[in-house]
Protein backbone atom coordinates (compact mmCIF):
# COMPACT_ATOMS: atom_id res chain seq x y z
CA UNK A 1 0.00 0.00 0.00
CA UNK A 2 2.87 2.36 0.80
CA UNK A 3 4.40 1.86 -2.65
CA UNK A 4 1.02 2.56 -4.30
CA UNK A 5 0.51 5.77 -2.31
CA UNK A 6 4.06 6.93 -3.00
CA UNK A 7 3.61 6.22 -6.71
CA UNK A 8 0.32 8.11 -6.90
CA UNK A 9 1.85 11.08 -5.10
CA UNK A 10 4.93 11.14 -7.32
CA UNK A 11 2.71 10.96 -10.41
CA UNK A 12 0.65 13.95 -9.23
CA UNK A 13 3.79 15.93 -8.40
CA UNK A 14 5.29 15.17 -11.82
CA UNK A 15 2.07 16.37 -13.48
CA UNK A 16 2.22 19.58 -11.44
CA UNK A 17 5.91 20.46 -11.43
CA UNK A 18 7.38 18.80 -14.54
CA UNK A 19 4.48 19.38 -16.92
CA UNK A 20 3.15 22.50 -15.15
CA UNK A 21 -0.43 21.25 -15.27
CA UNK A 22 -2.89 22.51 -12.65
CA UNK A 23 -6.18 20.69 -13.27
CA UNK A 24 -9.30 22.70 -12.47
CA UNK A 25 -10.48 19.65 -10.49
CA UNK A 26 -7.97 20.55 -7.77
CA UNK A 27 -9.09 24.20 -7.34
CA UNK A 28 -10.90 23.86 -4.03
CA UNK A 29 -12.10 25.99 -1.16
CA UNK A 30 -10.28 24.82 1.95
CA UNK A 31 -9.92 25.95 5.54
CA UNK A 32 -6.53 27.55 6.17
CA UNK A 33 -4.95 28.27 9.52
CA UNK A 34 -2.60 30.62 7.68
CA UNK A 35 -2.46 31.61 4.02
CA UNK A 36 -0.19 34.19 2.44
CA UNK A 37 -0.29 35.18 -1.21
CA UNK A 38 -1.01 38.84 -1.94
CA UNK A 39 -2.38 39.24 1.57
CA UNK A 40 -2.13 37.21 4.76
CA UNK A 41 -5.23 35.41 5.99
CA UNK A 42 -5.75 33.61 9.28
CA UNK A 43 -8.38 30.98 10.10
CA UNK A 44 -10.32 31.50 6.87
CA UNK A 45 -11.67 29.49 3.99
CA UNK A 46 -9.52 30.18 0.93
CA UNK A 47 -9.50 28.95 -2.67
CA UNK A 48 -6.36 26.95 -3.35
CA UNK A 49 -4.90 24.73 -6.08
CA UNK A 50 -4.56 21.50 -4.08
CA UNK A 51 -2.56 19.29 -6.49
CA UNK A 52 0.64 19.92 -4.50
CA UNK A 53 -1.06 18.81 -1.28
CA UNK A 54 -2.77 15.83 -2.95
CA UNK A 55 0.63 14.86 -4.35
CA UNK A 56 2.77 15.49 -1.29
CA UNK A 57 0.52 13.82 1.27
CA UNK A 58 0.48 10.34 -0.34
CA UNK A 59 4.26 10.52 -0.90
CA UNK A 60 4.81 11.31 2.78
CA UNK A 61 2.33 8.72 4.09
CA UNK A 62 3.51 6.09 1.58
CA UNK A 63 7.19 6.54 2.51
CA UNK A 64 6.24 6.37 6.19
CA UNK A 65 4.39 3.09 5.58
CA UNK A 66 7.32 1.64 3.60
CA UNK A 67 9.89 2.73 6.19
CA UNK A 68 8.07 1.30 9.19
CA UNK A 69 6.49 -1.84 7.80
CA UNK A 70 7.82 -5.08 9.22
CA UNK A 71 10.01 -7.39 7.21
CA UNK A 72 8.93 -11.00 6.58
CA UNK A 73 11.63 -12.29 8.91
CA UNK A 74 11.70 -9.48 11.49
CA UNK A 75 14.10 -10.22 14.37
CA UNK A 76 16.31 -8.44 16.89
CA UNK A 77 19.17 -8.20 14.36
CA UNK A 78 16.91 -6.32 11.96
CA UNK A 79 15.81 -4.07 14.80
CA UNK A 80 19.47 -3.21 15.42
CA UNK A 81 19.87 -2.43 11.70
CA UNK A 82 16.76 -0.26 11.84
CA UNK A 83 18.23 1.70 14.73
CA UNK A 84 21.55 2.19 12.91
CA UNK A 85 19.68 3.32 9.81
CA UNK A 86 17.61 5.69 11.91
CA UNK A 87 20.76 7.35 13.25
CA UNK A 88 22.38 7.50 9.81
CA UNK A 89 19.25 9.20 8.47
CA UNK A 90 19.21 11.64 11.40
CA UNK A 91 22.88 12.57 10.93
CA UNK A 92 22.68 12.97 7.14
CA UNK A 93 19.42 14.88 7.32
CA UNK A 94 20.91 17.25 9.90
CA UNK A 95 23.89 17.84 7.59
CA UNK A 96 21.43 18.55 4.76
CA UNK A 97 19.53 21.04 6.94
CA UNK A 98 22.73 22.81 8.00
CA UNK A 99 23.74 23.09 4.35
CA UNK A 100 20.29 24.38 3.40
CA UNK A 101 20.38 27.02 6.15
CA UNK A 102 23.88 28.19 5.21
CA UNK A 103 23.72 28.05 1.41
CA UNK A 104 20.12 28.49 0.17
CA UNK A 105 18.03 31.64 0.32
CA UNK A 106 14.57 32.87 -0.62
CA UNK A 107 12.30 30.36 -2.32
CA UNK A 108 15.25 28.00 -2.72
CA UNK A 109 15.21 27.58 1.06
CA UNK A 110 11.47 26.87 0.98
CA UNK A 111 12.07 24.16 -1.62
CA UNK A 112 14.80 22.65 0.56
CA UNK A 113 12.39 22.51 3.51
CA UNK A 114 9.78 20.81 1.32
CA UNK A 115 12.42 18.28 0.21
CA UNK A 116 13.31 17.81 3.88
CA UNK A 117 9.80 16.44 4.51
CA UNK A 118 10.64 13.26 2.62
CA UNK A 119 14.44 13.21 2.63
CA UNK A 120 14.70 11.56 6.06
CA UNK A 121 12.53 8.65 4.91
CA UNK A 122 14.52 8.25 1.68
CA UNK A 123 17.87 8.24 3.52
CA UNK A 124 16.49 5.81 6.10
CA UNK A 125 15.13 3.41 3.47
CA UNK A 126 18.32 3.44 1.41
CA UNK A 127 20.59 2.90 4.42
CA UNK A 128 18.30 0.19 5.84
CA UNK A 129 18.18 -1.70 2.54
CA UNK A 130 21.98 -1.49 2.17
CA UNK A 131 22.43 -2.79 5.72
CA UNK A 132 20.00 -5.67 5.10
CA UNK A 133 21.87 -6.54 1.91
CA UNK A 134 25.23 -6.52 3.72
CA UNK A 135 23.79 -8.48 6.66
CA UNK A 136 22.35 -11.16 4.34
CA UNK A 137 25.59 -11.33 2.35
CA UNK A 138 27.58 -11.73 5.57
CA UNK A 139 25.14 -14.41 6.82
CA UNK A 140 25.55 -16.39 3.58
CA UNK A 141 29.36 -16.33 3.91
CA UNK A 142 29.26 -17.65 7.49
Amino acid sequence: MGVVLTGIGILLLIIRFYYGIKPELFNLKVFAIFSSYLESKYLEVVKNQMIEEFGGLPVLVGLFMIAFSKEKNENKNLNALRLKSFFIAAYLNTIFLIGAILFTYGFGFVYMMILNLILWFIIYLISFRIMIYLYNKDSENN
